[in-house]
Parts: structure tokens; sequence; C-alpha cells
């Protein structure tokens, strides 16, 4: 044959069975809040550019550095806000934008989330007091994070949440039914999902499932990655008013090798002043690595407006958390989509030691159908065509071409994403065949 050979496999062609198939192988962020400074407060950016005055005593660009990180923050907040009143005289008063956005000058940009909240229909219910009990809106919005590897993605989403009491009282609990659709921005993985969550006087909580609808997709380099289906659990305890315990279980379907995993994370907030708050929290609980973080965070609304300060709560007071529960709450814990990855094969680095080829059958007759299967340890990036050529086979009763088999190539594609590839190629029919005969298949790489 003309092309390299990459593999081979061997079989024996019997008048009426094969005498046995033998496979074989081949030869640190400034954080902002919604409720922070408008654009046009000159408070605000006085406030801020005083703030950054001693770092001008060190080098200029510290103190550069100041400014941007300064009047970035100032300049989120401002455009949410003004997105807020704009939405609110669009959609009504239930329209609002939520951002736990930070954004840093020091290589970082912008990270964290940013949703808005479109108000569909409210149903007001028969009472004054029912008014607002029930809630139906559209939530868009987007997640911005960097991964491990240091590479930025966006994850978007768009999303319909209706919600209604459960029971008729002033204080009942609250049930929604969520569906979203995820897409990431770089890399173009999709998800759907779908769950429910409930909120009442002790906290909130939520059961979701993730569905992937793409596959694998080239990722860094020499690697390919795809969205991870799974279901989550995940429980917010409002343990006081001022302290809180979150909690997550989820089951993922696939760890990159196929084989599904149990994954969680647990932490503890404490905000004893509306203007300070506490965290801590454990992550990768399971077969993952265990990551850890705490973090304390001061946020202080510019350009004021309050003419008192906000008391400290402390403790907070237990069983008082929610007075009523918000059929108007964004949905969260959808932020991410999750991906697994694994090494991807190029095609130019294909070789006889990559390639495995084998025939399916304990039998083959004359006349008939021989399978064969052609598969590579990892997979490719693009689809991979490969040639398939029957030929004699070792001893001394090897098969004929033109009598037993028809000496031509037949080509097999390995789709990108995948590891193996079947065909079935026809045997001639050779009624003068009165002793087995050995037959092999020859491989190589179309092109």
């Amino acid at each position: 044959m003309n092309a390299p050979k990459i593999a081979r496999a061997a079989a024996v062609l019997a008048a009426s069975a094969l005498a046995g198939a033998l496979p074989a192988h081949a030869d640190a962020p400034s954080s902002f809040d919604a409720g922070g400074a408008s654009l046009l407060d000159r408070k605000a950016w006085l406030d801020r550019t005083m703030s950054c005055g001693p770092s001008f005593d060190g080098t200029g660009s510290d103190g550069l550095h100041c400014l941007a990180g300064e009047y970035g923050g100032v300049l989120m907040d401002g455009l949410a806000r003004l997105a807020q009143d704009q939405g609110r005289a669009a959609f009504g008063e239930k329209f609002q934008v939520v951002h736990r956005l930070s954004w840093s000058p020091y290589g970082e940009g912008v990270s964290g989330d940013l949703d808005a909240v479109v108000p569909l229909a409210s149903f007001p219910g028969g009472a004054a007091a029912d008014a607002g009990r029930r809630a139906f809106f559209m939530q868009q919005g987007v997640t911005r994070w960097r991964d491990e590897h240091d590479f930025r993605r966006n994850d978007i989403r768009w999303g319909a949440v209706y919600r209604f009491p459960l029971s008729d009282g002033a204080d009942t609990d609250v049930l929604g039914i969520r569906t979203v659709i995820q897409r990431n921005l770089e890399r173009g993985h999709h998800r759907l999902v779908a769950g429910f969550d409930y909120s009442g006087r002790w906290g909130s909580g939520s059961l979701q499932h993730f569905a992937p609808t793409t596959g694998w997709r080239p990722g860094r380099r020499g690697f390919e990655e795809r969205a991870v289906g799974g279901t989550e659990l995940a429980l917010n305890l409002a343990a006081t008013t001022t302290i809180g315990v979150t909690a997550a279980l989820a089951r993922w379907d696939d760890d990159g090798k196929g084989r599904s995993f149990v994954d969680g994370r647990v932490g503890i907030g404490w905000r004893p002043h509306k203007w300070l708050s506490f965290e801590a929290g454990m992550g990768g609980i399971g077969p993952a690595r265990d990551t850890g973080a705490v973090r304390a965070a001061v946020r202080i609304p510019l350009g004021g407006g309050a003419s008192t300060m906000p008391r400290w709560q402390g403790l907070g007071v237990a069983g008082a958390a929610t007075a009523r529960a918000d059929v108007w709450r964004p949905m969260d814990n959808i932020g991410r989509i999750r991906i697994v990855e694994r090494v991807a094969l190029p095609e130019s680095r294909v070789s006889a030691a990559d390639v495995e080829v084998r025939f399916l059958q304990n039998s083959i007759p004359s006349g008939g159908e021989v399978g064969i299967e052609v598969s590579i340890p990892a997979a490719l990036s693009e689809d991979l065509v490969v040639e398939l050529r029957l030929v004699p086979g070792e001893g001394n009763n090897p098969v004929v071409a033109g009598v037993d088999y028809v000496d031509e190539p037949v080509e097999v594609t390995i789709r990108r994403g995948t590891t193996s590839a079947r065909v079935n190629i026809r045997l001639l029919r050779n009624p003068d065949m009165r002793e087995a005969r050995t037959i092999d298949v020859d491989v190589s790489i179309a092109g």
C-alpha cells in the first residue's frame, strides 16, 4: 500500500467460521455595591480622589493605579444605578439591577455577577394584603471570572421564574419554578438549568439540574473541555438576622474520564453592621481538591443621603430573619458554567503508537461482513479520516485479493470529541474455499 502503515490486525477467514479474532496494537480587588454613588455625585468622586493621596507619596504609578481602581468602582456603581432607574421607568418598580462586581487595575479587570430582573407579570390577588404575593419575571445576567489557568471567561444566562405562596398566611413560605439557558462566550458551551427554589422565615434553598447541550470543544493548548451536567441541592440557613450558614451538595456526571463524582461546599457569613461583613467558606468537598477562603468587606455607600449612621446589630435576633419571603428575589447559584477537561490529541501527532485496530466478530464466513473498530487513546479537536485495507494474512494459506476480498481502501472517520469508529466491510463469496485462510487489515491516515 502507498500510505505509511499505522496499525495491523490479523484474523483467520474460514470456510464457515473464524477460528479466532486477534486484536493487535500498532507497532485582591475593590468591591462595590449597587447602592453606591451616582455618576453625577461630585462628593463621591472627590472622596475617592482624596483617598488615593498617600499612594502618590511612593511612586506615580501606585497613585494612578489607586485612582483607576477607585474611579472604576464609582463608575460601576453609577452605571448600575442609572440602568436601574431607566429600567424602572420602562418596566415598573419591580425592575432591579443586582451586581456583585469587583474591579481591579492590576490586570484582573472586572469580575463577579451582574443581573437584571425584568418583571413580566404580577398577581395581586383579591385583597390588598395579598398584593405582590406572586411574581413572574425574566432574569438576564453574566458571570465574569478567571479560571485556574488564568483564562478569562464570561458566562451569560437568560431565564424565567414563577413564584407563589404555599399558603394564605401573611408570613407564608414561597416556592419558585425556574428555567435558565446558559452560554459561555469564549468556548461556546451551552447548558440548560431547571429546578425549584424555596424561601421562608428561616432561609432559602434550591434544587436544580444542569444539562449540557454541547460536547467537547477545544480548550487550552493540548486540551479539550466540555460543560458538565449534574444535580445540586443548596441551602441558606438564616440562623439570625445577621448570621447565615450556606451549604451545597452536588453530583456531577463526568470528571473528564467518564466517571461521576460528588462535590460540595459550606460557608458562614456574619453581617453585624450594614456596612461590614465577614465570610468564611470551604469548597471542593469530596474527591476534588479542598479550597478555603476567608474575607472581610467594608461597603460604605458614597454620596450619602443617610442622616444617621446605621446601628450595630451584633449577633442579631434568631427567628426573625425574614418577616416575609421576597417573591422578586433574583435567582442565585447559577453563575459559572462548570467544565471538565481532558487531553486532546492533535491530528498531526497521531502515529503508529496511537492507533488500535481490532476485529469485532468471533467468526467471519466467506461472503460475509467483517466488522472492524479503530480507536485512539484521546479525542481529537478535529475529525480524523483513516483508511482501512484488507490484506493477506500470515501463514501458508492467506486470503487472495479479488477472490476472497476487494483490494480497495475503505475510509472511516473518527469524529472530533470521540475516540473510536467502526465499519463493516463486505467480503467476496468464494465457493471453492475448503480450508481456513488468514486475513489482516492495515490502517493508514487518509491523505
